[in-house]
């Protein structure tokens, strides 16, 4: 009986830790599967929600559009004002302008005149609306195709990488500009995580070299936190990463070696890293500007040189 008494208590006592060591452990990292597969979901939710919007919106562009129609409905009822009489819900009345019949609806507690005036305000609304409908309808529309060619560009890094692990990060740059802040959560409120990591550094020949991992940081780097007389560079007509070198004021540029490799470093971490050679803008950080509502990532750079280089793995 003793003997059962402490087979019980060592039990208890094992299930006891294992609770408290469990509790303790912090949770652990999702597998890459699960992290892009989280990422995938999030960016075909918008995708969703971005086409049941579009559909309202062509919906209130094709009732604005309307205002043209209104407008000869209400000049037709003011001419024949003894054709719509108060209690009238629904009459046929003739277009002073194309001598056809059209059937109107109206508001039976109204005469002719009060319901011509009601036809004239929502021509005046139309006009008003249609061409703003008609370019919300255009932005959700470009949404929409960016939406598409960001899941496209998922599927096509993760069939291409092996290991799996290897494309996250990428995935991850890809979704950026649709993905919410990752130190707020889906309601906008502050979570409890450790602040970004900070941009990638290289030395170069005693140069400081820094380098942009998603479309977020590239802003950053690029508008706050380079200075006006950086270097800044970025791959001509690739998606990638901003790359600045560091160069304190009145100070002669880097020597040319260190600004190609600096290039190289630019041409390996975008969409140009499987081609043999490409075309990179060199220019000083003050060139540089953002456009009002760009998305991230996107910026405007002036005065920009080209120098051609090989993608080179800076690891190497």
């Amino acid at each position: 009986m003793v003997l059962r008494i402490n087979e019980y208590n060592i039990i208890r006592a094992g299930y006891v830790y294992l609770l408290y060591m469990n509790a303790n452990v912090p949770n652990p990292v999702p597998a890459p599967a699960d992290q892009i597969r989280v990422i995938r979901n999030k960016v075909r939710g918008l995708l969703k929600h971005e086409e049941r919007k579009l559909l309202k919106q062509r919906a209130e562009v094709e009732e604005a559009g309307m205002f043209g129609k209104y407008a000869e409905i209400a000049d037709s009822l003011m001419a024949d004002l003894a054709a719509a009489p108060r209690g009238t819900a629904k009459t046929v009345i003739k277009n002073i302008y194309t001598e056809t019949g059209v059937e109107v609806t109206l508001n039976p507690a109204l005469d002719a005149t009060r319901n011509a005036e009601l036809y004239y305000r929502r021509a005046r609304k139309g006009r008003r609306g249609y061409e703003t409908a008609t370019a919300m309808a255009a932005e959700t529309a470009e949404r929409i195709d960016k939406l598409k060619t960001v899941i496209l560009d998922i599927d096509a890094v993760v069939a291409a990488a092996d290991p799996l692990d290897a494309a996250v990060d990428s995935v991850r740059e890809i979704a950026a500009e649709f993905l919410p802040e990752e130190s707020v959560n889906a309601k906008g409120r502050p979570k409890n995580v450790p602040p970004p990591p900070p941009f990638k550094k290289y030395t170069i020949d005693g140069w400081e070299v820094y380098m942009g991992k998603t479309s977020r940081q590239n802003d950053e780097l690029s508008i706050h936190f380079a200075k006006p007389s950086d270097l800044w560079l970025h791959v001509v007509g690739y998606a990638g990463s901003h790359v600045i070198i560091r160069r304190a004021k009145n100070v002669p540029y880097p020597p040319p070696n260190v600004i190609q490799k600096a290039a190289q470093i630019a041409v390996w971490f975008s969409k140009a890293k499987h081609t043999s050679f490409a075309e990179v803008h060199v220019t000083e950080a003050r060139f540089v500007r953002k456009r009002r509502k760009a998305p991230p990532g996107e910026v405007i750079a002036e005065r920009c040189k080209t120098v051609r280089v090989e993608p080179k793995n800076p690891e190497l």
